[in-house]
């Protein structure tokens, strides 16, 4: 297996000789050796600095992927159940996004000069409100968003 010097690590991945060391001190990576006082990685460590910005792109933090993946890239045993977690999450920030897409595009297409004076404006705005109420009478972490599926399910219900 070839080693790699910090630098040709950052070459291969594009992150700054910083950001690498910044993980190394998170437990996120481990450089095998070290060589004249310069760290040495072997070529897995490519891969492990791409899981690691993978599984930020998906929202995790650098605590939760340290507790996921280890330094040598060995995942934890229940990191189905982790990822299967944030996914939920993922979905549900989906739906909230798209939530809010929907009362822009109306606000942007609403042939009112005011919003004030849209029905639909008043009835986004009153269903959103029931989704906020609903959030904060459940104790469930997807509860605090009200833009996610189950506090949407939630107001449709009342």
């Amino acid at each position: 297996m070839s080693e790699l010097s910090i630098s040709e690590l950052q070459a291969r991945t594009g992150l700054a000789s910083s950001a690498l060391r910044f993980y190394e001190r998170k437990g996120l990576l481990r450089a095998t050796k070290r060589a004249g006082g310069k760290r040495i990685y072997d070529e897995d460590a490519v891969e492990q600095v791409a899981l690691i910005d993978l599984l930020k792109q998906a929202g995790f933090t650098l605590s939760e992927i340290a507790a996921l993946v280890g330094p040598s890239g060995r995942t934890a045993p229940n990191w189905r159940a982790v990822a299967s977690a944030k996914l939920r999450e993922l979905d549900d920030r989906v739906q909230q996004i798209q939530q809010a897409q929907k009362a822009l595009r109306h606000a942007l297409d609403c042939r009112h000069d005011h919003l004030d004076d849209c029905p639909v404006h008043h009835r986004i705005l009153r269903a959103h409100a029931e989704a906020l109420a609903a959030a904060a009478n459940n104790t469930s972490p997807t509860a605090h968003h009200p833009g996610s599926a189950q506090a949407g399910r939630r107001a449709a219900a009342t």
